[in-house]
């Protein structure tokens, strides 16, 4: 592209006057003026609200260059440039005299206010040199000007190197995602400002938890992660309102002169309690609240430790800048924090450990802002639309798990921003419900912020810390745009604190559990940590006005994914109280599949239910029951399915979003994202519309596995399953492969040293990482998921230990007195984990009398049956005939067709190798991170097999066909495996490859498929 003009004269202009500027012949505020402006115009960009949008929406925000006295602290950024009233970057500006390619102070600042608001990239410019930073990259004060800049350009360049600047950082570009892709692009900074913060609070929570277990020697554990996590809220909020300057700067610095520091701090935690009338401060009694904290300030709490806090709140060992953190930022620091406890050891030590669902979940995983909005946009956004203010006075808004309080922040500002644009359209109606503070700036009064709060925004969690949170981010919400003269007003004009009280918005209960669960269960027999973690919550109780009204009116969140049978130890009584409560609590039934029953209850007759939740429940066996609940109600509206996108970094769930009502549907719309980056997710979910999903008819769908593939797909299945078989019908077995419980002790690597003695062989022990010697009869080859591959005879690595027999058909484990004597190796090394592996017999309720057995040793028979075996987790069909009587472990299936089955075991293997074959697993399975699925029993059974007529001669011609072309493909992978040059290779490769399209063709023939048909197969 073309420079524009304006850029021509402004590089002109300025080289024109530069040794002026240079002597300080322009200021900081000119020049932003006169080449800053006008530079982010010619990129697009509103800066100086030209449109005159409302500040909700205004493109660019400048803050004004103060300095807070006697600080030398700037306020805040020159500029922050949104999309949406989304930060997108930040602009520092100096005047010219400044060297901003060497200027170390003002590079640390830039990079601390984008790393602390968890941008991308930020700009520091001048005019004459325009720097741009990683602000992923953590700040230190002493750092180098060029520690974290990406990108330089001197003026004299911007004409040659327009086209770079505007792929980056014009309108157009931010909108696409362009700051993102570059991110993405780059090598990632060491740590983001959430992990930072959290590892920071993490190591104040150890240090507290220590010293108040030893100064305070009566406290129990249950006061002490309350103690822990109030003091660190409190100061946490207070140091934030000092940096929005509600509060006077470094208040609480100035603590570290006084002794008996935390007498001082609970002054300050008083006042306030005066000033903001919020639950994180309550210490006096008042009518119609909860009863005050009288507890935490009688607390010891050693200055040393103290110090170390506050000394790393503020600069020079804070490398954060409050003011521009997001609320939401602070949210996910949290829901991190929340998923560990603080329990006392026996001899009084304070321990931080995982809590128990959150290891069995593998981490705490906080839902991306993308998604949060555009189920915010789904739900509220729609019950809003077309509306005035008196219509939606009542509308109630609900997560029942709220965690941290991440939707309901997100609810809450949405609220706020849609309450404004419509004051603004009707300002003589509304004008005493917000206020002018500059041409383009309006804002809400802070009782109507406070009312809107209480009246629509609620919310449910089981951890008392994770409300305490929720509450804590709320309130930092409402006074965003405070300052300390207005709060002050508040008080002394209209006798009113700053902050609303939650208690009756915000609760901690179990949202599954109410109180009928203790007419089934004795109180008396559960002790007190049962009573807390079971923690009965009645919802007619704290709801009541609300459920008397018929419910609320829009659900959201992401509910906890927790399949039950990793929790059972922890859980005993809760889960009979699901199974007896809940009709989607069948099998290994999912948590999140109670959340969505819970949720409809709690839903008013027009009111939306919109969830992130995993999208298995459409086909796998636990859901069978959610699948009616949905199907029958016709509840379901949309579903949004991530695919193989992994929503939340480091966890393979796949996720969906779905949106369900009362109102009776008539279609499910359906939507399934292809492979995509994180930046391309988060756009193009926004630009979906009803052109984008298939419609699929809810009379059609009920508690069977619902299919949800394109209407063209669909018609395709449907002809498939016309007339045919499945594998189910006529395959005797689909199994998978021994569970041994601990694959670690049973599983054995192979290792080729040849013994004397050729009754032992010699393997390598995982558990034990060393060579052991074992008896060569107890244990069988067995293959795991990476050994197979299409028409290949595999090569196993490992042994597993397995000892049974057979007697008659029946697979029997071997008793222990004969096992003892006849392999007494193998006993002795079972042995040393005796009672490892016999707790979790008695954990899955298996015969701990043969403790040293597998979980599942299945059937010797099958195994030494000739069978097709699959691996379990497959790109493409990857399937093999085993003549060799294997043993497989989980990760493989095994397929045995009836004895009524004449066709040869090569037909069977050509047709489970097709193309066809994967594209219905493609459409009715489960699919993987990478486009890999499952082979599992119930994705391989629906499968449709054309079965030969051997009474018609053509039919018998075509199966006689199929056996020659996969004799002939298995053939030539021998071949290929013995082929010693690269011209070899590739030549068989290429009669491989020709063969495979000969089975497909035939494949198409046998089911009659047409071209248009093959066509679809071909190119899924």
């Amino acid at each position: 592209m073309n420079t524009p003009s304006q850029i021509i004269q402004l590089v002109e202009n300025f080289h024109q006057q530069i040794e002026v500027y240079h002597t300080g012949g322009l200021n900081e505020t000119q020049t932003r003026i006169q080449f800053i402006d006008p530079f982010f115009e010619a990129l697009g960009w509103d800066v100086r609200n030209q449109q005159h949008t409302n500040n909700i929406y205004q493109e660019v925000i400048h803050e004004a260059s103060l300095k807070i006295s006697d600080t030398n602290k700037a306020k805040a950024p020159d500029y922050s440039f949104r999309i949406g009233g989304a930060r997108k970057f930040f602009v520092e500006a100096k005047k010219p005299s400044v060297n901003v390619g060497k200027n170390i102070s003002a590079a640390f600042q830039l990079r601390r206010y984008g790393w602390s608001a968890k941008l991308n990239l930020s700009i520091l410019t001048d005019f004459e040199e325009f720097s741009v930073y990683d602000c992923r990259i953590m700040p230190h004060k002493n750092d180098q000007a060029s520690v974290a800049r990406v990108k330089y350009f001197h003026y004299t360049e911007y004409v040659e190197k327009w086209q770079e600047i505007y792929n980056l950082f014009s309108k157009e570009a931010v909108l696409n995602s362009a700051l993102e892709k570059f991110a993405e692009s780059q090598i990632k900074g060491e740590i983001t400002v959430d992990q930072a913060f959290l590892q920071e609070i993490e190591i104040w929570r150890e240090n507290l938890a220590a010293n108040i277990v030893w100064r305070n020697p009566q406290i129990n554990p249950r006061e002490l992660n309350f103690a822990v996590q109030m003091t660190i809220n409190r100061m946490i909020f207070l140091r934030i309102c000092e940096d929005r300057e509600i509060e006077p700067y470094q208040q609480l610095y100035t603590l570290l002169k006084f002794e008996n520091i935390y007498q001082e701090l609970g002054r300050l935690f008083i006042n306030a309690d005066y000033r903001y009338n919020s639950g994180l401060f309550h210490f006096q009694n008042e009518k119609g609240r909860e009863k005050p904290d009288d507890f935490t300030l009688s607390l010891q709490i050693d200055d040393s430790i103290l110090k170390a806090i506050l000394r790393k709140l503020y600069p020079p060992e804070s490398p954060y800048e409050f003011s521009v953190i997001p609320v939401e930022i602070l949210g996910q620091v949290y829901e991190q924090f929340l998923g560990k406890v603080i329990k006392i050891s026996a001899s009084r030590q304070a321990v931080v450990e995982d809590k128990p669902e959150v290891r069995k979940a593998g981490g705490v995983y906080y839902t991306p802002s993308y998604i949060v909005d555009y189920i915010i946009k789904q739900t509220i956004g729609k019950i809003l639309a077309g509306k005035k203010p008196e219509k939606v006075q009542e509308i109630t808004i609900l997560d029942p798990a709220c965690g941290s309080g991440s939707f309901l922040i997100v609810a809450y500002q949405f609220l706020l921003d849609w309450y404004l644009q419509q004051y603004l359209q009707n300002p003589q109606k509304y004008r005493d419900k917000f206020y002018q503070i500059s041409s383009t700036h309006w804002r809400l009064t802070s009782q109507e912020r406070k009312r809107i709060l209480l009246t629509h925004i609620y919310g449910v969690d089981i951890d008392q810390q994770a409300v305490e949170t929720t509450k804590l981010s709320l309130l930092l919400k409402v006074l965003e745009g405070e300052s300390g003269e207005t709060i002050t007003r508040q008080l002394q004009l209209l006798k009113e604190r700053a902050l609303p009280d939650l208690d009756s918005n915000i609760f901690c209960g179990n949202s599954l559990i109410d109180g009928e669960f203790y007419e089934n269960v004795q109180i008396n027999l559960l002790d007190e940590d049962d009573i807390y973690r079971i923690n009965v919550f009645d919802w007619h109780d704290a709801f009541k006005k609300i459920i008397q009204r018929g419910g609320f009116d829009a659900i959201i969140g992401n509910p906890p994914y927790l399949r039950i049978q990793g929790i059972q130890e922890y859980y005993k009584q809760e889960i009979l109280y699901f199974k007896q409560k809940y009709q989607t609590a069948i099998k290994r039934f999912d948590l999140y599949c109670l959340f969505i029953e819970k949720g409809l209850q709690l839903l008013s007759d027009n009111g939306v239910l919109s969830y992130i939740c995993p999208h298995k429940f459409t086909h796998a066996d636990f859901g069978s029951r959610l699948r009616h609940l949905l199907s029958s109600q016709r509840s379901v509206n949309t579903l949004v399915s991530f695919g193989n996108n992994l929503i939340f970094n480091q966890v393979s769930t796949y996720t969906g979003i779905i949106l369900l009502s009362k109102v009776k549907n008539t279609y499910l719309k359906y939507y399934e994202f292809p492979s995509l980056k994180s930046s391309e997710l988060s756009v193009q979910l926004f630009q979906l519309d009803d052109s984008n999903f298939s419609q699929f008819a809810l009379e059609n769908f009920n508690d069977q596995p619902w299919i949800l593939s394109s209407n063209i797909n669909n018609l395709l299945l449907e002809k498939l399953k016309n007339g045919n078989a499945t594998i189910g019908d006529k395959f005797s077995s689909v199994f998978q492969g021994i569970v041994t419980g601990i694959d670690e002790i049973y599983l054995l690597k192979k290792i080729n040293n040849e013994l004397d003695d050729n009754k032992i062989i010699e393997v390598f022990s995982q558990r034990d990482h060393r060579n052991i010697l074992i008896e060569r009869e107890i244990v069988k080859p067995i293959l795991k998921n990476d050994d197979v591959h299409r028409y290949i005879v595999p090569n196993y690595q490992y042994y597993c230990i397995y000892p049974y027999q057979l007697k008659g058909n029946k697979t029997v484990c071997l008793k222990e007195n004969y096992f003892r004597d006849k392999f007494p190796l193998a006993y002795q090394y079972l042995s040393q984990y005796r009672e490892e592996i016999t707790k979790l017999r008695i954990k899955y309720k298996t015969n701990p009398m043969y403790w040293y057995a597998c979980h599942r040793g299945r059937s010797i028979i099958d195994f030494e049956s000739q069978k097709i075996i699959c691996a379990e987790i497959s790109l493409g069909c990857n399937m093999m005939l085993d003549r060799h009587q294997s043993y497989h472990n989980t990760t493989v299936y095994s397929l045995i067709p009836s004895k009524e089955c004449q066709e040869n075991y090569l037909y069977w293997l050509g047709l489970f190798n097709s193309k066809l074959m994967w594209w219905f697993l493609a459409n009715t399975g489960n699919v993987l991170r990478g486009g890999y699925f499952r082979f599992k029993t119930n994705y391989i059974k629906p499968f449709p097999i054309y079965t030969i007529n051997f009474d018609d001669v053509r039919e018998v011609t075509k199966h006689q066909r199929m056996v020659q072309l996969v004799e002939q493909i298995l053939t030539l992978h021998q071949r290929l495996t013995t082929a010693q040059t690269p011209p070899q290779q590739k030549m068989i490769q290429q009669q491989i490859k020709a063969t495979d399209r000969q089975i497909n063709q035939l494949v198409y023939q046998l089911y009659e498929l047409t071209d248009k048909e093959i066509h679809i197969v071909e190119n899924s």
